[in-house]
Parts: C-alpha cells; sequence; structure tokens
C-alpha cells in the first residue's frame, strides 16, 4: 500500500531560524533554549544554509568561538565573521514533495534534519528526524505498516 503523504503534513511549520547577520551568540541560545541540534540561515529571506550544535562545538574547541559570555565580545560576532560556521547544504525538500523523498536523502547523506523552501528558496520549515520517526509512529499505531 503506497503512502502518499507529502511534507507539508509533517514538517515543523514556523522553523526558529537565524538571519545571517544575527550574532553567533543568538544562534546558540536559540539551540540551547529550543533544544535544537541545527538552525537554519536565511539571507534577505532566503534560505542559506545550516548552523549545527557540532560545529559550534568545533568552533569552541579551537577557541575561535566562546559560549561563556564572561569571555568577551567573541561570542556576539556575526554569522558571516566565520566562513565555514554555515553548512551551505544543497539538500532541501519542497511542501509538495514526498515524505519517501525525505527518508532517502536523510539516510543517503547521514543528514538529522532538511530544510523546506518553496520554490523561490524562502525557508517555509523544516523536518527533522524527529518528524519522522512521529509520522512512522502514527503510522504504526494506525496499522498502516506492521
Amino acid at each position: 500500500m503506497p503512502i502518499k503523504t507529502k511534507i507539508a503534513d509533517i514538517m515543523t511549520k514556523d522553523a526558529f531560524y537565524v538571519e545571517i547577520e544575527d550574532t553567533i551568540h543568538h544562534a546558540d541560545e536559540i539551540m540551547k533554549n529550543e533544544k535544537i541540534k541545527q538552525v537554519p540561515v536565511v539571507e534577505n529571506g532566503i534560505y542559506a544554509g545550516l548552523i549545527t550544535e557540532r560545529t559550534l562545538r568545533e568552533y569552541t574547541l579551537r577557541e575561535l568561538y566562546e559560549f561563556d559570555d564572561a569571555y568577551g565580545e567573541q561570542g556576539y560576532n556575526k554569522i558571516t565573521d566565520f566562513q565555514n560556521i554555515i553548512h551551505r547544504q544543497d539538500h532541501v525538500v519542497y511542501p509538495e514533495d514526498s515524505v519517501a523523498k525525505a527518508i532517502k536523502l536523510m539516510a543517503k547523506y547521514h543528514l538529522d534534519c532538511l530544510p523546506v523552501v518553496d520554490w523561490n528558496k524562502k525557508l517555509v520549515g523544516i523536518v527533522s528526524s524527529s518528524d519522522l520517526m512521529l509520522f512512522i509512529h502514527r503510522l504504526i499505531e494506525d496499522d498502516m505498516i506492521k
């Protein structure tokens, strides 16, 4: 039995994001406060990439960014001040794409999430591995898969 669920049916709308001119500290705070591991970056309303918790940890270890506010103004540098902090991920999905497409992309490229964009590359949501797991759980509960 084919499942025809679209990304729009399971994605998180109104996803948290940062503007490219925001500070690294702002991105870090969003991830901490919302307990998420990545945050999309937009530039002039257009999806530009992702900042991940892992990248921020690497920058901390290399002493390029310090999470502690007492360290000084270093954490208040803009995202654009750090050339490689944004993962310029080309893998995105559209609201009308199938859930199967998202699963295939995430498995193939070992991704934790996929930004959902419209045809103008404007961020409209995000689909995470948690969203997919909840979707699969609903299918199991509804006896659609065994």
